[in-house]
């Protein structure tokens, strides 16, 4: 009996086993995983694969890092373009913590979906109201310890870009609203029940974007991208002119140390001497943002500061650049506070008649 024996080259190839693919994975061991990664590498896992991208713009994933407890603060800056045709634009500081380097992307994009929210904290109750240019009474409402948002008690004016703070119990929310409607209101939350404020007048009626509320001395400042502040006395129910906060001066808090960057440098509050003094080793980062200071906050126990840039030196420079530094702040023991900055790079070019309205943190 004759046998015919195929030929080698006919023979077929075994498949060789693959490897299980970190994408075949379930979709909350994924989500776990990216719980615990920080969000600066988010804009990067999103470009691996459609289903990375949807599981970071998720819902499920900020429930996760809640879980887990590495939700992050995140900054995010409200500026006034002239070459755009809405009135406000928010952006999110995004970190890349490879190349120590940042970058501001607009509100909403794939690289900074969530919409910035004023967070008000009373008791163990977290209030939050949306920032952004399209008016809304929306207030919503959690426990610290649940992440479920449900619905408060609307303002009674929709409002956009309001400031907002927290004083005895009572929220108050100023501004964000048309010349007829209520300029101030107060919620109680207690009782559950919004209050308005008294009218403070055209004088005091400022028609921009509020750029923060200040809580001093048990009376509410309201400081404006005008050419002055106003101060709202709750026990008299009155408002008065304020004096206007110093141009080229930011303070922040860090730890237990208040810090002041202005035009000459970066400095700290002694309390002990009751003086304040210079943060060592920050020269250059001093002589870089000596002009054009914009702002300067507390991110996750580091310090930011922006500051303006023109593109090109002279008098009819079109544009500027908007940079940013990261700062680690140390106490030695010898008393003395020192600087080293991390990082520091534009972030962002804008027309020259572009106006700063104001920064938010947020926990996300």
């Amino acid at each position: 009996m004759n046998l015919e024996v195929e030929p080698p080259c006919k023979k077929k190839k075994q498949e060789e086993p693959s490897h299980p693919s970190f994408l075949s994975l379930p979709d909350v061991i994924i989500l776990n995983c990216l719980a615990r990664v920080s969000k600066s590498y988010y804009p990067k896992l999103s470009l691996v694969s459609k289903t990375f991208r949807s599981l970071i713009l998720s819902i499920e994933l900020n429930h996760a890092r809640f879980h887990h407890k590495t939700n992050e603060i995140s900054f995010h800056v409200c500026l006034q373009l002239p070459d755009r045709p809405l009135p406000s634009y928010w952006f999110t500081l995004l970190i890349d913590l490879e190349m120590k380097k940042s970058t501001l992307a607009q509100v909403p994009s794939i690289y900074a979906p969530i919409v910035p929210r004023i967070m008000l904290t009373v008791a163990s109750q977290v209030y939050a109201l949306r920032q952004f240019y399209h008016p809304s009474p929306v207030m919503i409402v959690r426990n610290k310890e649940n992440l479920l948002w449900r619905k408060a008690p609307s303002l009674t004016v929709a409002r956009s870009n309001p400031g907002a703070c927290v004083l005895d119990g009572k929220i108050y929310v100023v501004g964000g609203c048309t010349a007829n409607d209520c300029w101030g209101e107060v919620f109680d939350t207690k009782t559950q029940t919004w209050e308005p404020l008294p009218d403070p007048g055209t004088e005091l009626r400022f028609s921009s974007v509020i750029r923060k509320l200040e809580i001093i001395q048990g009376k509410i400042y309201v400081r404006s991208n005008e050419e002055k502040d106003s101060v709202y006395d709750p026990k008299k129910r009155e408002w008065n002119v304020a004096a206007k906060a110093l141009v080229g001066d930011s303070r922040c808090t860090i730890g237990n140390l208040l810090y002041s960057c202005g035009t000459k440098s970066c400095m700290w509050y002694d309390r002990e001497c009751k003086e304040w003094k210079p943060v060592k080793g920050l020269s250059s980062l001093n002589k870089s943002c000596r002009r054009g200071l914009i702002e300067t906050v507390n991110l996750n126990g580091k310090l930011i500061v922006l500051w303006n840039k023109f593109a090109r030196p002279g008098p009819h420079c079109q544009n500027k650049t908007i940079c940013c530094a990261l700062v680690a702040l140390e106490k030695r023991q010898d008393g003395q506070v020192w600087g080293n900055v991390e990082w520091s790079n534009a972030v962002l070019r804008v027309p020259s008649s572009y106006l700063f309205l104001r920064s938010s943190r947020m926990l996300s």
